[in-house]
């Protein structure tokens, strides 16, 4: 394998997804910079495995011959079921919110203030081979909602706090791999790929 097709038309997630595959020594590219952006097929409303399934499928149907990476991610707050989960964007959207500080305030107001605060992001990865083997993994950042946005960046992660009580947004690179839903979904898919032979194990240190 010399790299993964990334399925996906957001930019700002591609990105971050090039980014942690470069910590563990993985080239990632955006299907753009290959072919004419397409519109995927509509996502279910309660399987996020399967959403970034069909998206791998659909691009690997047009690059037969790559790797494909395809992500699903989510918020999950257990307190307030009716809200996010995997339908998470589509309810941003709902409300027309436009930018990070829109979008946190709008996470931080949804919750009562004697709720529980536990909360995560999870991510699904779903990579297919050339010889259209599927691999799949899914990772799970933060264990609470904060009470106000930290860090000043990568928006989500600025609500979401870690096991080392600092929000995914405050942990730099190359750490934030360990602990961010698609560092860790990467970490496991690229585990697998070197289990199954797709990847040469004495590929670059992760650090």
């Amino acid at each position: 394998m010399q790299r993964l097709i990334i399925a996906s038309n957001n930019t700002h997630k591609t990105n971050e997804m090039i980014n942690y595959l470069a910590v563990l020594g993985m080239e990632g590219i955006n299907y753009r910079q290959v072919i004419d952006q397409i519109a995927f097929p509509p996502e279910t409303t309660d399987d996020m495995a399967q959403n970034a399934l069909v998206k791998a499928q659909t691009i690997h149907q047009l690059l037969p011959n790559e790797y494909v990476l395809a992500d699903d991610s989510a918020l999950f707050i257990p307190a307030i079921p009716d809200h996010f989960g995997v339908t998470t964007m589509r309810e941003f959207k709902a409300h027309q919110l436009r930018g990070d500080d829109e979008i946190n305030q709008y996470v931080l107001q949804q919750l009562p203030s004697d709720a529980s605060r536990k909360a995560y992001l999870l991510a699904d990865f779903v990579v297919i081979s050339p010889a259209n083997k599927v691999y799949t993994s899914q990772g799970k950042g933060g264990v609470k909602l904060v009470t106000v946005p930290r860090g000043n960046r990568n928006g989500l992660d600025e609500l979401l706090e870690t096991e080392n009580g600092l929000t995914l947004a405050e942990i730099d690179m190359p750490e934030r791999v360990h602990y961010a839903h698609r560092g860790r979904a990467a970490i496991k898919m690229k585990n697998q790929l070197q289990q199954a032979g797709e990847l040469e194990k004495e590929s670059k240190k992760e650090d």
